[in-house]
């Protein structure tokens, strides 16, 4: 089973537009709306590509109670901590005419402490169930810039390993907990590193720098350039995705995470896990709303997906 935490989740709601233009009246050509969240997306790709996945972490309101039919709708268990305030509203208008993507994040609610405490006992209770943990997103107000590193303790002392992917203070404090994975993308990671940093040789050196006993995986995704993935035993990887036609590249770093989730759960090797991450990744930015691709799509990207060793 893979549990997967969102604690800043949200109803997503995603427009597609011709020729966007600030100031004038749009009638979207298509419209969708579902649950959201950096976790929440990672559910849809591993139960996509057939593993069990709980969906865990904070929501509020109305939007709480549709976040779980929706989960419950496409076979995930919804397992939340049920918060007053009411969850948020994330907003992307895709205009197919000029290939952009605009978003509109609301912030989220603010979390009481009582509540933070619940989501700790409820992930104690899933952590008997995991075989993974996914912690993914951005974090609400009220909740401190450790969690996840609390978060990967209490995986620890369940022997459950743990992928990060998060930014700025909460992905700092994350990695001294050491968790299995990080999953940064470019601008996270040279924030994290302080520097610009050039690709390939920038990157895949920051990202060795990670890498340490506990931290088996930095997996840096690069958007249209792939993905350059250094790991503590299995060598340091150059991923280039199929040419493909964006339609949103939205929840592609999701869907990545995703994808490796469902490789590590297969038993694959690191080669082919990559090339499962970066077909998954190549086969949402190829669909409309985030991690709404097919198993069929992500499987025939990974086969086209190219994963040289760097030396």
């Amino acid at each position: 089973m893979v549990t997967t935490v969102t604690l800043n989740a949200a109803i997503d709601r995603t427009y597609q537009v011709k020729n966007l233009t600030v100031g004038r009246m749009h009638w979207p050509e298509q419209l969708r709306t579902v649950a959201g969240g950096k976790g929440i997306n990672v559910a849809r790709i591993v139960r996509t590509l057939g593993h069990e996945v709980i969906a865990s972490g904070l929501a509020g309101g109305t939007a709480a109670d549709f976040i779980r039919r929706e989960l419950e709708r496409d076979g995930i268990l919804a397992d939340f901590v049920r918060v007053e305030e009411e969850s948020r509203l994330c907003i992307s208008i895709v205009d197919r005419r000029e290939r952009t993507t605009t978003r509109l994040d609301e912030r989220g609610p603010l979390v009481l402490p009582s509540e933070l405490e619940a989501l700790k006992r409820k992930l104690a209770d899933l952590l008997s169930r995991t075989r993974l943990l996914i912690l993914s997103g951005s974090i609400p107000r009220g909740v401190p810039y450790n969690i996840y590193a609390t978060l990967i303790e209490l995986a620890r002392e369940e022997q459950v390993p743990t992928v990060l992917d998060t930014r700025d203070q909460p992905l700092e404090e994350g990695v001294r907990a050491r968790p299995m994975m990080l999953k940064p993308n470019l601008q996270e990671l040279q924030d994290l590193h302080g520097d610009e940093l050039s690709v390939p040789d920038g990157v895949l050196q920051a990202a060795r720098e990670l890498v340490q006993p506990g931290i088996n995986v930095v997996f840096v995704t690069l958007g249209p350039q792939g993905a350059i993935v250094a790991t503590e035993k299995d060598g340091d990887w150059l991923a280039k995705p199929p040419d493909i036609d964006v339609v949103s590249p939205v929840g592609s770093g999701d869907a990545a995470v995703g994808g490796f989730a469902s490789a590590v759960m297969d038993g694959m090797d690191m080669r082919r896990s990559i090339a499962r991450a970066i077909g998954a990744a190549a086969a949402n930015a190829a669909t409309f709303g985030a991690c709404a691709c097919s198993r069929e799509e992500i499987l025939r990207l990974a086969a086209l997906t190219t994963v040289t060793p760097l030396s």
